[in-house]
């Protein structure tokens, strides 16, 4: 009953202080404690470069922290298989030889002074141009963290990817306007606040222009809805389940997006839902602001980042979709599987990628390859 109670709180308390960075630190604490880290570590990343890389830390001195942030993080070679493993909670140190590993410099000098020999580890989050990674860490003495430790921090990363998603997009809107309404008009994305049933509190711009369209979307009466049934009743039962997780009551084990296909014209479209902790002021509508639904074109937005890479190193276009891939988490599997190419062909493009980037490891082409997206800590 006790750990129920915990993670009743806990969900409660990213919803409320994801959008305030002051309270991070005593956010990440608290998760840290759930799952029996000592040390805990939330760093979040902007896509599109235009934002300065945001993180925290728990149970360690933030100044002898962030020169290890700074200085080592990008020499860590765990950092490909976290990276590998985008929207999963692993054991970082099972991705390196543990002998090889504790000969190197990072070990000697960072990680053994330090006490985060073992670290539970989740990189999540790559919506409205922000990644996010969680760790918590403790010392040798400690041990590895067990299975149990590892589904206690699978079960709140859902809801950390949910919070981070809305508020990296509000983030984004405010920064332009200190008016709600006329933030969320700023946005490209479809932003929809609505209560438990679906009722409109406040659409934005964008979103009275997808209505308006042959898309399908419908804004009257005063409730969201989908002319196609199917998909109409799929975004009611996601809300449904969206507000009950939001208070703990309900466990999420994934937070990917709705794809949804306008039957209309055949577009496709991204659906996430977000659970609003606080009534949002400046709505101007007596109905209760619950939810933040967000709807965004199903279309490719790698391929601005393949461009730049492409342009940056001097790769084919093959190469630098592979590069953007890397750079991104995905596997070499995944992306041969994704772009129906033989895993061989993969290996040979991305010892292209080492001999035109200048690099020998992909935890070392990967620091080079997000330098080039300008989402590196350096």
């Amino acid at each position: 009953m006790q750990d129920v109670e915990a993670y009743s709180h806990l969900v409660g308390s990213i919803y409320d202080r994801v959008g305030q960075p002051e309270e991070w630190s005593a956010l990440l604490g608290d998760l840290t404690n759930f799952v029996g880290g000592r040390v805990g570590q939330l760093a979040v990343f902007s896509l599109d470069g235009s934002r300065k890389p945001m993180w925290a830390v728990s149970g360690f001195d933030r100044t002898q922290y962030r020169t290890f942030l700074y200085r080592h993080a990008t020499e860590d070679p765990r950092l490909p298989y976290i990276l590998s493993n985008q929207g999963k909670v692993i054991r970082a140190e099972e991705g390196v030889d543990p002998v090889q590993f504790r000969e190197t410099a990072l070990f000697k000098e960072v990680v053994r002074p330090f006490g985060i020999e073992h670290s539970l580890v989740s990189y999540f989050a790559k919506e409205a141009d922000v990644m996010a990674t969680l760790a918590a860490m403790r010392d040798e003495e400690a041990g590895p963290f067990r299975s149990v430790e590892a589904r206690r921090l699978a079960m709140l990363v859902p809801h950390l990817r949910r919070a981070f998603e809305f508020y990296a997009l509000m983030r984004q809107a405010s920064e332009r306007s200190s008016d709600l309404a006329a933030a969320l008009d700023l946005l490209d994305a479809a932003v929809i606040l609505t209560d438990s049933r679906l009722r409109v509190a406040h659409a934005n711009r964008a979103a009275e222009e997808l209505a308006k369209s042959r898309t399908g979307l419908s804004l009257d009466r005063g409730s969201l809805a989908l002319r196609d049934g199917q998909c109409s009743r799929r975004i009611a039962q996601a809300a449904s389940e969206a507000l009950a997780a939001a208070t703990g009551h309900v466990k999420i084990t994934q937070a990917e997006h709705i794809a949804i296909t306008c039957a209309e014209s055949g577009t496709p479209f991204r659906v996430s839902l977000h659970p609003l902790s606080k009534r949002p002021s400046g709505t101007g509508t007596r109905v209760k602001a619950e939810l933040a639904v967000v709807i965004r074109s199903g279309g490719n937005k790698s391929q601005d980042g393949a461009v730049r890479l492409q342009s940056l190193f001097g790769l084919t276009a093959a190469e630098a979709i592979l590069a953007h891939a890397v750079a991104s988490g995905r596997s070499l599997d995944d992306h041969a599987r994704e772009r129906g190419i033989a895993i061989s062909t993969v290996r040979t493009q991305l010892r292209a990628l080492f001999a035109k980037t200048e690099t020998h490891r992909q935890g070392e082409l990967v620091a080079r390859l997000r330098e080039g997206l300008d989402i590196s800590l350096n």
